[in-house]
């Protein structure tokens, strides 16, 4: 680029900026008014109480469309204050088909126009033309809008690192993002939040966000990737090209907790777009408002209590467990029994009858639970058979009060006639209270207890499990569920059968308001949370994103894609895999991947780094001086967000009450805890999906990762690292290592 062209370019910059503070000044004047507005609105409502149903209509009315304009103002001033820092980041020359000149695009985080004569001066990213400028290098290119198919030739493709309203660089690229470009945003520290990858989206995450009307759409890649980037921008790009139809409120993230959805929190604001709802599958079918006699475990509580009492019989008898009720083989038996209590339950019950005369015979159980309503759950069957048998006493009600006001007043006792009523239905009801119990307990569904008789009942469970496989250790599996159950709680591997049979029995919370659902970290969902999740979310897309090499719970069997894209049942699914990683430098990529079978590993972009270091720590007492000193060095390096990740939050407290008085950090142990830069001490469990400058492995030796099943969460932690990774140990290193290539890691002792 010539001192020419640089000069162009900085009046272009100027230009836009000049335009940029403009309707930013305007943008802001318009928001205050339409606050004081609000505000002076809101206060009148509320002072002029005394008005009939058409003025507080009208109130109603006047605050809505007030809120809604505020919340318009407020965003695009949002979108502008950002754009005054850096309004663009591409450009592209594009000449069409069958004309001459070249068009130029500048593209950026959202549109700008000059609102004297309607020239766009900038372009969305999600805009069709804009997606030339990840997909195509220099030359023959294309793009799809609503005209149709528009080709030509890309004739220059420039980049911009503005800052601050001030050009930092601009240079002309041949492929949508320069190698020099992507390391810089690699090699950047990172911070409490992820942010938006809009400069740096590349070509095969481009088609997976910008693809166009997939019902189901799977996206498997390594750790590091960009999966969850490419959702959030995929979400984005939903809610710009369907916002006539697509609002936030119509998109929901399933996260794996509550800590990862607050870290991908800033990724739409960044973009402009409002915060989408952002739950977990916990919150889905165990909302924080229901008021429940039984404890359902939480996933975290689940993982702290396996990872703590490994090694013990109970460990090995509940892995058991957790591999058995995950199965395709539980499954089955849970479909089974659904289906037993949708045809059987009511095969046996009795007449409900009163002095021999029949209120409800055992043919009408027959006819009404299995014929006349069975459209409905079985729950609701049992609801409309009550009101039914409720229908049919009232006849006998009215005369056996009628007798008994009869024979009260023949005793002459009582001649009041409120009297004479209350006494005779007192009467009544104490004579038909052996009945009422028996309508009650006969149309009233327990999930819990029918649960509970899956494990009770043995005869029931061999009948349901014929032709399917059934752990050695069945006894001790049934007893010990038994034993939860009865106390009033479900463990994390119940929960999923447990809330399968609840929804099917009384029937799904069904959210029809979700129109696109976001799956991350889907690798980790067994059969039966598909199957709830199909049934929670029937009407909308999805996009389902994952990497069966990250799966951290060792013991729970859980579903292909395959096997969800069959669940969800839309026609067509759609499955992209990514093949790149752009997290982690080159050396630690290599250590993760030797980890792996040599079918799961991947290719990484090429930036360069320190080998992996593994520690070996002789005495005791020096565990701790380590890693202060690991701490110090890194952070005298520039290393701003350095993780020391342990198995549980058990050995993350003992860790953190060692090194608190010694060096400034901070402690997650729960997914409520609030998400800070400098130095965490996080469980495994916690730590993934996240991501940070440094990672200091405590404890991998044969104890704490001794077992073949640990391998998965090994590899998970150590793909946290982007810059430096470090593992420490103090007893026999884990074999998970030890047979790694040695040239793979630089060993310290």
């Amino acid at each position: 680029m010539n001192e020419q062209e640089r000069s162009e370019e900085l009046d272009q910059l100027s230009t836009v900026l000049r335009h940029v503070n403009k309707q930013l000044t305007s943008v802001t004047g318009t928001c205050t008014e339409s606050q004081t507005e609000l505000r002076d609105t809101l206060e009148s409502y509320w002072e002029n109480t005394g008005r009939n149903s058409a003025d507080t209509a009208q109130y109603i009315e006047a605050i809505d469309r007030q809120k809604s304009l505020v919340a318009l103002t407020e965003a695009r001033r949002r979108q502008l204050i950002r754009m005054a820092d850096s309004p663009y980041f591409g450009r592209l020359d594009f000449t069409e088909n069958d004309t001459i000149e070249a068009e130029q695009f500048y593209i950026g985080i959202t549109t700008l126009t000059d609102e004297v004569n309607g020239r766009l001066l900038v372009y969305d990213w999600r805009t069709p033309v804009a997606g030339m400028f990840y997909d195509f290098e220099r030359g023959k290119a294309w793009y799809l809008c609503p005209a149709g198919k528009i080709e030509g030739i890309i004739t220059r493709k420039r980049q911009y690192k503005i800052s601050n309203g001030n050009m930092i660089y601009c240079f002309d690229a041949d492929i949508k993002i320069d190698d020099e470009l992507l390391q810089e945003v690699l090699s950047k520290n990172v911070d409490e939040q992820m942010h938006t990858i809009v400069t740096s989206i590349q070509r095969e995450q481009n088609q997976i966000i910008r693809s166009q009307d997939q019902p189901v759409m799977f996206v498997q890649g390594p750790a590091g990737s960009g999966k969850t980037s490419i959702a959030l921008h995929r979400i984005a790009f939903l809610l710009y090209r369907d916002r006539e139809t697509l609002t936030a409120k119509n998109v929901l993230i399933l996260s794996p907790n509550h800590l990862f959805s607050e870290y991908i929190a800033s990724v739409l604001p960044e973009i402009g777009e409002e915060n989408v709802l952002r739950l977990t599958f916990h919150d889905c079918v165990n909302p924080p408002n229901n008021v429940s006699a039984i404890e359902i475990e939480s996933r975290t509580d689940h993982l702290e209590a396996l990872f703590s009492q490994q090694n013990t019989a109970a460990f090995e008898i509940r892995t058991a467990g957790i591999r058995y009720k995950s199965s395709a083989a539980f499954t089955q038996i849970m479909e089974r029994y659904v289906e037993h209590i949708e045809r059987q339950y009511v095969a046996d019950f009795p007449a409900i009858k009163h002095e021999g005369h029949i209120l409800f015979s055992r043919q009408d159980w027959q006819t009404y639970y299995l014929d006349n309503f069975s459209l409905w759950a079985p729950a609701r069957r049992l609801t409309k058979i009550h009101e039914l048998i409720q229908r049919r006493l009232k006849p006998l009600v009215r005369k056996l009060r009628e007798q008994k006001i009869a024979e009260i007043a023949k005793t002459g006792e009582e001649v009041n006639e409120r009297t004479l009523t209350a006494l005779a239905r007192l009467s009544v009801s104490r004579m038909l209270e052996p009945l009422y119990r028996q309508i009650e307990r006969l149309t009233a569904l327990s999930p819990t207890l029918l649960y509970q008789r899956l494990f009770a009942d043995e005869a029931l469970f061999r009948s349901l499990s014929a032709r399917t496989a059934i752990p050695t250790d069945w006894q001790n599996i049934k007893k010990r569920t038994l034993a939860c159950l009865r106390d009033g709680r479900i463990p994390y591997e119940d929960s999923a059968p447990y809330l399968y049979l609840k929804g099917m029995l009384e029937g799904f919370a069904v959210k029809s308001e979700i129109k696109h659902l976001i799956i991350d970290e889907a690798q980790d969902y067994t059969t039966l949370q598909y199957q709830i999740m199909a049934r929670l979310f029937p009407n909308c897309s999805w996009t389902v994103l994952g990497d069966p090499a990250q799966t951290v719970h060792p013991y729970l069997q859980t579903a292909d894609f395959e096997t969800a894209a069959s669940i969800i049942g839309k026609d067509n699914p759609v499955f992209f895999r990514l093949q790149r990683s752009y997290r982690s430098t080159r050396q630690i990529q290599a250590f993760c991947q030797a980890l792996l079978p040599p079918e799961a590993r991947t290719e990484s972009v090429r930036r360069d780094g320190p080998l992996p270091q593994l520690i070996r720590i002789n005495r005791p007492g020096e565990y701790y001086t380590a890693l202060l000193q690991a701490i110090q060095e890194l952070q005298a390096e520039g290393q701003q967000f350095i993780a020391i990740i342990c198995k549980t939050a058990h050995a993350s407290r003992t860790l953190f009450e060692a090194l608190r008085n010694q060096t400034r950090l901070s402690l997650i142990t729960s997914e409520e805890d609030e998400f800070a830069l400098g130095t965490v001490v996080i469980p495994a469990y916690l730590a993934k999906g996240l991501e940070f400058d440094a990672v200091l492995v405590s404890d991998v030796d044969n104890v704490d990762y001794g077992r073949e099943a640990d391998r998965q969460l090994l590899y998970t932690i150590c793909t946290r690292a982007l810059h430096h990774l470090r593992l420490y140990h103090s007893g026999t290193v884990s074999p998970l290592i030890s047979r790694i290539d040695p040239e793979l890691y630089c060993s310290q002792e």
